[in-house]
């Protein structure tokens, strides 16, 4: 038996070493091959293009017919190919129109954050390809080592001691020049684009005189245009935020009794708003912050600033999100590394308050007026699938983007939450109060923009430097600790003007008038609302919509 014992230990000790030489050997094509197949697509402005990575040593734009420009960003050997597609003369005539510049405008204000999430899908990608890379030489050095179980005892000679490593040396040479040389190119002229001196283009040039004049003018805009919609926004911040300084008698604190919550919808990537929602916070310190969605404008990677800052309106307080139509699995990835909760379908449970909700079936592609379905559900099969997760799980917010998930559950016999919120439409809607039997309530409301976006459906340039067009809306919930019932909502208007709305505290239902006995069941941690009984509705918004103040 111990005899037995020994010679298994010796052959998984064998094994094992065999492993660990074979992972080693292999870890260095592995990362060479990996990192030179590394490719990913996104947009750069309002531009869709492939980004890979190679070992050219500098970072080269593929304009098509117009030339290739080279910026002096790379990682040792390792450098990009970045190829635009579909680049055109723009959307009104002019690749140098105001609206093609301003979609590149986060490039230039934010660069680091702005490429952050196009070097965090590289990673993922390139570690997909490495490990890939891994597991196969692995497996094909393992098969060598047991060569002799397939191989004729003179080929197995042949291919063992000093010819076995100067094979291996030889896989290394050949990967080298393959995989890692830089591939021949023709001598080329190059141009410098002399108006990138000084800016964060520094270093740029080009192999056509043509697309030389044309970024001169180019670069020149987007320096000009990001100056210009700086100053703009910050003089809008500067007079919104000493307006509600002096409003701020105006936002009503809560009980001590009372937990205070901070919401808004469809904010659209506006850094402007963001800095006076963040400072409203400041203000009135809610214990937690949400948003129903629509957190950017196309949920492109390059958007990163705009997920983190929004995520930062909240500061060290949970801040719960769900992902709206023009949000990606990207932007919900972005969200979860900033340290928010992302609703994905399962009732989850932040700072004592019981959230339920999913990012919205539905997908804009970036610049785009098509919907695409992200999964096989319907608006109104999404707000059905809440309210049977939400059966009998005492929800206490459910949080959707789009009216047509959320007016099933509000149409619903027993709408099964406390809070039921939605918005996409950027029109305000409600407080709504639906009473139940028990004495108990739920208040329906569809939020209005936060980044005072003018139309529903952004289809045009992304502008997130610009002040609003249009009312831009937060909202507090007030909300009785012992029974999780909203008694009251207060919302703030920031106008395009720099004028500020404080709306007076809408009350939504009296504690005094709560029977005892519903009271104590809330209180309990009982399922809510009752099950029984006709709820008083109210009409569809998406028929008697009233704008937003």
């Amino acid at each position: 038996m111990g005899v037995l014992n020994r010679g298994l230990l010796t052959t998984v000790l064998r094994a094992v070493l065999t492993l660990c030489v074979s992972a080693v050997l292999a870890a260095p094509l592995a990362v060479a091959w990996g990192i030179g197949r590394t490719e990913i697509t996104d947009y750069l402005g309002a531009n869709e293009v492939t980004i890979a990575v190679d070992y050219t040593g500098e970072t080269r734009l593929d304009l098509g017919l117009l030339g290739n420009a080279y910026l002096p960003m790379a990682y040792g050997p390792v450098g990009l190919t970045v190829t635009a597609h579909g680049f055109s003369d723009g959307a009104d005539g002019s690749i140098l129109s105001e609206n093609t510049l301003k979609s590149y405008l986060n490039l230039y204000y934010d660069p680091q954050q702005a490429m952050a999430g196009i070097e965090q899908g590289l990673v993922d990608n390139a570690v997909g390809h490495i490990v890939w890379a891994e597991i196969t030489l692995v497996l094909i050095m393992i098969g060598w080592t047991q060569r002799r179980r397939f191989l004729s005892p003179r080929l197995v000679r042949i291919s063992g001691g000093r010819r076995g490593v100067l094979g291996y040396l030889v896989v290394m040479i050949t990967v080298s020049a393959v995989v890692i040389a830089p591939p021949a190119r023709q001598p080329t002229e190059r141009y410098d684009v002399t108006v990138a001196d000084g800016t964060r283009f520094a270093g740029l040039t080009v192999d056509s005189a043509v697309l030389a004049d044309l970024l001169d003018r180019g670069v020149a805009g987007v320096s000009k245009m990001a100056d210009r919609q700086q100053a703009s926004m910050n003089d809008y911040v500067d007079q919104v935020t000493s307006q509600l300084i002096k409003d701020s008698y105006k936002l009503s604190p809560p009980q001590p009794s009372e937990q205070l919550i901070f919401g808004i919808s469809d904010l659209h990537c506006n850094l402007a708003m963001i800095r006076i929602w963040s400072q409203l916070v400041t203000m009135t310190q809610p214990e937690l912050v949400f948003s129903n969605g629509d957190d950017t404008m196309n949920g492109t990677a390059t958007e990163k600033s705009c997920v983190t800052r929004e995520r930062a309106i909240a500061a060290n307080r949970p801040f719960v999100d769900v992902g709206g139509n023009h949000d990606s699995p990207i932007t919900e990835r972005q969200m979860k590394d900033a340290g928010a909760t992302v609703l994905d379908g399962k009732v989850t449970e932040v700072d004592s308050v019981r959230f339920l909700g999913d990012d919205d079936p539905q997908y804009n592609p970036p610049f785009s007026t098509t919907r695409i379905q992200e999964r096989n559900e319907a608006e109104a099969q999404l707000g059905q699938r809440m309210i049977n997760q939400a059966a009998g799980r005492n929800v206490d917010v459910i949080s959707v983007h789009q009216p047509d998930a959320a007016w099933p559950i509000v149409r619903a016999t027993e709408p099964p939450a406390k809070l039921i919120t939605w918005g996409h439409l950027h029109v305000q809607y409600g407080p709504e109060v639906i009473t139940h039997p028990d004495g108990s309530w739920t208040v329906a409301l569809q939020m209005g923009t936060a980044g005072g976006v003018a139309a529903p459906t952004i289809t045009s340039f992304s502008t997130p430097f610009s002040p609003p067009r249009t009312s831009a809306d937060g909202y507090f919930f007030y909300r009785d600790r012992a029974t999780g019932l909203i008694t009251a909502v207060q919302p703030v208007h920031c106008m395009p003007n720099g004028s500020v709305v404080v709306d007076d505290k809408i009350p939504t239902g009296d504690l005094a008038d709560l029977p005892p006995e519903t009271r104590n069941r809330l209180g309990g941690g009982a399922a809510t609302p009752s099950p029984t009984g006709t709820p008083v509705r109210s009409p569809d918004p998406s028929q008697t919509a009233t704008p937003a103040r």
